[in-house]
């Protein structure tokens, strides 16, 4: 049985993505709070005995040039993989509502990893393709890092940690920063921070509203964290704990704050916290390339390397065509959009929750 429901009704629905081991918050309607400006839609899919089986979250995206539109599950959706039958159900159902709602194709990304070959196989097989790409070209990162933090206490953290890691941290606890967390009001100071870091790193900052809207969407589940100088911010970071994962979502600092160590102290500050909070992990979000050192952005792949992270590859980001001429013109904007000759406001934008370092 099929149940739809709303940003207003969709409690049971966060209740079991939050509960489930394979959960994300970008499948509740947290999510869904935030992208405002993406239509928010929740299926529910029970058994015969009324207990859910599985879920998917899907943002609606209205391409107006055209008067096409699609349905996005980021990091949907959830389901306990390898019971192939809920899988097929939910995209049955996600299917059947998208072309329902004039959608013409379904846009996936879940935390599958790339070795589970068995499940790529049933997702092509029921029409699905699949891009691997290993840039930032996708919406969500396709490589990232984890850590593992089962076990774990605030005062054992440090034991995954790389020593030149822990050197750092144990210098910054030392110094004159202090770390507290924010509120809203403090999102001027952030973005002036952010600026700084998109400056240097080449990538193009959100906006003051973008971030209140964020934190104001997650509610509790959001973390404004800051590292000040004589009550001056030098360094800040964004996390999310939802359920058993808590995700790095935004990192920056000042270039004077480089010699402090404040984005490695803060780092420690988020996890401490994930612990605090009963996460049993820690998604540092993505990355490019392979881990080796001929990648010429393997410094991103190291920084994260020395708080214990392992690096994992998804299965990568899936379509499965609804409306075949429709989804035809609909991939012809969006390739324009990449090379440039249109803005896309949510592929370069997603691409940056990595910029700390």
């Amino acid at each position: 049985m099929i149940e739809q429901v709303t940003l207003s009704n969709a409690a049971a629905l966060d209740e079991f993505v939050l509960a489930h081991p394979n959960g994300h918050f970008m499948q509740t309607s947290l999510w869904g709070r935030v992208k405002t400006d993406w239509p928010w839609h929740g299926l529910i899919l029970r058994g015969a005995d009324g207990q859910i089986r599985g879920t998917v979250a899907l943002l609606e995206h209205k391409m107006h040039l055209v008067g096409t539109r699609f349905f996005y599950a980021p990091r949907g959706p959830v389901w306990t993989r390898g019971d192939d039958q809920t899988f097929r159900d939910l995209i049955d159902a996600a299917k059947t509502y998208a072309k329902k709602h004039g959608g013409c194709f379904l846009r996936f990304d879940p935390e599958v990893p790339e070795e589970d070959t068995a499940f790529a196989d049933l997702a092509r097989s029921m029409g699905f393709s699949i891009d691997a790409a290993t840039d930032f070209s996708l919406y969500q990162p396709r490589l990232v890092y984890i850590s593992d933090l089962t076990g774990l206490t605030p005062e054992t953290l440090e034991s995954i940690y790389h020593r030149t890691c822990r050197t750092k941290i144990h210098r910054a606890q030392r110094g004159p920063l202090v770390v507290r967390t924010g509120t809203t009001a403090d999102l001027d100071d952030f973005h002036v921070m952010m600026e700084a870091t998109a400056a240097k790193n080449h990538f193009s900052a959100r906006s003051t509203t973008y971030f209140r809207e964020l934190l104001e969407g997650l509610g509790d589940h959001g973390v404004l964290f800051l590292a000040e100088l004589d009550g001056k911010p030098m360094a800040g970071s964004i996390a999310c704990y939802a359920g058993q994962t808590a995700s790095f979502l935004y990192g920056c600092s000042l270039p004077s704050e480089q010699n402090l160590n404040g984005t490695e102290l803060l780092q420690w500050h988020m996890q401490a916290e994930a612990i605090r909070r009963g996460c049993t992990r820690f998604d540092f979000r993505g990355v490019e390339g392979l881990p080796t050192e001929d990648n010429p952005v393997y410094g991103l792949h190291r920084y994260k390397q020395g708080f214990g992270a392992k690096y994992v590859a998804w299965v990568g980001q899936m379509d499965l065509i609804v409306k075949p001429l429709a989804a035809k013109l609909t991939y012809a904007i969006m390739n324009r959009r990449k090379t440039g000759q249109i803005v896309a406001p949510e592929k370069k934008d997603e691409a940056q929750q990595t910029e700390a370092k």
